[in-house]
């Protein structure tokens, strides 16, 4: 997994500032975002050591992530093939950096530290519309039985 050199300070700064312990995290969390604003951007320059993929997937939600945003990117369901692995890496990493690019903007835009942006992306995704609703004690109790 290749990190975009154009965005290491603020993946160093997400890192440092935003509780995010690994490069992994940042990345996971970057491609969620370019994947929710439609942001997918290639890059050629990376930074430092890529990510194996072994580390990146090893934590069980990685790579569900990495293989949900491909499969709802690319239509066709042989995106699954273990030999086209490279490609659904390929697909996690534009998210990524775009996503990253992202975050900078609202950055710039905002005058708020990284970490802060990120905090209020998360809570304007849950607050979506399409997120859960609020529903009321008694509807969460409704069929409950003591």
């Amino acid at each position: 997994m290749r990190r975009p050199a154009a965005h290491e300070a603020l993946m160093k700064e997400l890192q440092d500032e935003g509780a995010f312990p690994t490069f992994r995290d940042v990345l996971l969390l970057a491609a969620a975002v370019g994947f929710r604003q439609n942001r997918r951007a290639g890059f050629t320059l990376t930074a430092g050591e890529p990510i194996r993929y072994e580390t990146l997937s090893a934590r069980g939600f990685s790579d569900t992530l990495i293989n949900m945003i491909a499969v709802n990117t690319v239509d066709d369901p042989e995106i699954m093939d273990e030999s086209r692995l490279d490609e659904r890496v390929r697909i996690f990493e534009e998210y990524a950096n775009g996503g990253l690019e992202y975050i900078q903007e609202q950055t710039n835009v905002r005058h708020q530290p990284a970490a802060l942006v990120v905090r209020e992306l998360v809570v304007e995704a849950l607050d979506d519309e399409k997120g859960a609703e609020a529903v009321s004690v008694d509807e969460l109790l409704d069929g409950l039985k003591w």
